[in-house]
């Protein structure tokens, strides 16, 4: 009566907890990506929507401004009175694309986007090849409100 595992049994089951866990790092790998992209759109997107609450409160024009390098650099928001209401450094790991990825998005007294046209940024994580779901459009509407939406790369 000998109780235990042998040297034989517990190398082939570390065997097989390896090629397990082989298989499952590159998609806990890209489920890592996607949360950084869904992380960081939604940081893009609060610094709007402080903006745009900021600019109703104070009654003054309130502005989110790409840092040199475009938002994917970083951004600040400011009041027109000049006010420094938030300072938010680089984003690791993103490309930021579309029109407005290195453009001033500004809100008046209302809340409503000064452009009067909708605003949109891509971010996307590095390697996005074409046709993956992984990339998320950040749009800022004639409104001013704004919203994420995932799409292909």
């Amino acid at each position: 009566m000998n109780r235990g595992f042998t040297l034989i049994e517990l190398m082939i089951t570390l065997a097989i907890m390896a090629i397990l866990a082989a298989i499952a790092t590159p998609s806990f790998t890209r489920m890592i990506e996607d949360n950084r992209m869904t992380t960081q759109a939604n940081e893009l997107l609060s610094a709007f929507a402080l903006a745009r609450s900021e600019a109703v409160k104070r009654g003054l024009t309130v502005t989110v401004t790409p840092k040199a390098g475009g938002y994917s650099a970083g951004w600040r928001v400011n009041a027109s009175d000049g006010t420094l209401l938030r300072d938010h450094e680089a984003l690791p790991k993103v490309t930021m694309t579309g029109a407005q990825a290195t453009t001033a998005i500004a809100f008046d007294s209302f809340g409503v986007n000064i452009a009067q046209a909708d605003r949109t940024i891509d971010l996307s994580p590095p390697g996005c090849t074409s046709g993956d779901l992984r990339m998320r459009r950040l749009i800022i509407n004639t409104i001013g409100h704004g919203a994420i939406t995932v799409v292909g790369c």
